[in-house]
């Protein structure tokens, strides 16, 4: 099983990155699993995609949601008729589904919604999914994805508080949030976001096979990040960038 790193930046888009988004193409039988819909969203226009497409919120910041703007495109220009399920909070999709409307959107949309609530597991094609709440400016949530021979959780948009270490133990593949240096750790805890030092001890306290690293200062370097730290005291880490694919 693969994952697509479609947007890895975080905030707004830069000159390489789009915002968050992931795709895994063949999370189940004829399904697609799409983990947040950043501007990355929009590279999956015009794509062959399964018949079903399962969109997961973490939250309704525009950085994680804009994505879903690009509809009319997704549901005209794909090669077969293809369907979206949006899976979030209720006050997430609440916000997210009151873009579709006048004054900032002239068409509904038309796709299905469906309510997703801490300790409260549900079944998508196979697939259980987890939510737990995380520490962030209005709220955001982490997934856990498990199939029966492997696993997946998704954790971006929290301070890196220790709340949500039992939830993500023992999976295959972490996908976390790493949006500032250490150095900007002062913006990091004003906008409720992890810095080097913050993703170092969430790994060393959860026992991944893997570690993806996203959501990322858009303004920052690749260079600096090849240069950061993590590199050295975690040696199954990867800086994500878009179009990066990995095998899990």
């Amino acid at each position: 099983m693969n994952i697509e790193f479609l947007g890895t930046a975080g905030y707004h888009p830069g000159e390489m990155s789009h915002t968050s988004c992931a795709f895994i193409q063949d999370a189940a039988p004829d399904c697609g699993f799409v983990l947040d819909a950043g501007t990355g969203f929009f590279r999956l226009i015009g794509r062959p995609l399964p018949s079903q497409i399962k969109i997961f919120l973490t939250h309704a910041h525009l950085d994680h949601c804009f994505g879903l703007t690009f509809y009319l495109d997704f549901i005209n220009f794909s090669p077969s008729p293809c369907e979206l399920t949006i899976y979030g909070s209720r006050e997430c999709l609440d916000a997210v589904l009151g873009i579709f409307d006048s004054p900032l959107f002239p068409v509904a949309y038309r796709g299905k919604s469906v309510v997703v609530e801490p300790g409260r597991d549900i079944d998508v094609h196979g697939v259980k999914v987890s939510v737990f709440p995380l520490t962030h400016p209005g709220g955001s949530h982490a997934y856990r994805f498990d199939w029966p021979q492997k696993s997946l959780a998704y954790v971006t948009d929290t301070i890196g508080d220790e709340r949500y270490l039992e939830f993500i133990q023992n999976v295959d593949l972490l996908i976390h949030e790493r949006n500032f240096a250490n150095e900007m750790q002062d913006l990091a805890i004003l906008s409720g976001h992890c810095t080097t030092d913050d993703v170092i001890r969430v790994a060393q306290s959860v026992r991944a096979k893997r570690i993806a690293l996203t959501h990322f200062n858009p303004l920052e370097d690749a260079a600096i990040l090849e240069e950061d730290k993590i590199h050295r005291v975690c040696p199954n880490a990867v800086f994500a960038r878009d179009g990066l694919v990995l095998e899990f």
